[in-house]
């Protein structure tokens, strides 16, 4: 991230987490989730997004955390990354913070092989992990998601 960032701050089971404002579309409330068989387990399925199909990635499966079905509460937070546009789906997204060079501390000088993970952010009220989102899904991953959806 350069100097001056804004990031997406948003929360999965009372955790924040963050995401390049650069890179967030927009932020929707939960659709219905058309579901793939035979993708990677932390894909969801898809949604149509102004005829646009886009994968929905569930975060909480894809960090490891404990598992629970999307509610109509939650949100998708739709991201147009340099390879492929995709959702994640977020508790709620909170908030958009600027972040300096001096708030954030590189992932790998605080917890060393954690493949999603850019930066650990330090706001007044605690601590954010900043994901890398061009990180969420592999080449090999995107391919095989392309090959399920017919692109």
């Amino acid at each position: 991230m350069s100097k001056h960032d804004k990031i997406l701050i948003f929360t999965l089971s009372e955790q924040r987490y963050g995401i390049p404002l650069a890179v967030v579309e927009r932020v929707v409330r939960m659709v219905t989730i058309t579901p793939l068989s035979g993708g990677p387990e932390f894909i969801d399925g898809v949604i149509n997004v102004h005829g646009e199909i886009i994968p929905v990635v569930n975060l909480r499966c894809r960090f490891g955390l404990p598992g629970r079905p999307a509610g109509f509460s939650d949100q998708l937070i739709i991201l147009r990354c340099a390879t492929r546009s995709f959702a994640l789906i977020a508790d709620m997204a909170c908030d958009v913070w600027g972040c300096t060079e001096q708030m954030q501390a590189e992932a790998a000088e605080i917890i060393a092989d954690l493949p999603f993970l850019a930066a650990v952010v330090k706001l007044p009220d605690g601590l954010v992990l900043l994901q890398d989102p061009e990180a969420l899904l592999t080449p090999g991953e995107s391919f095989a998601i392309d090959e399920l959806i017919g692109l």
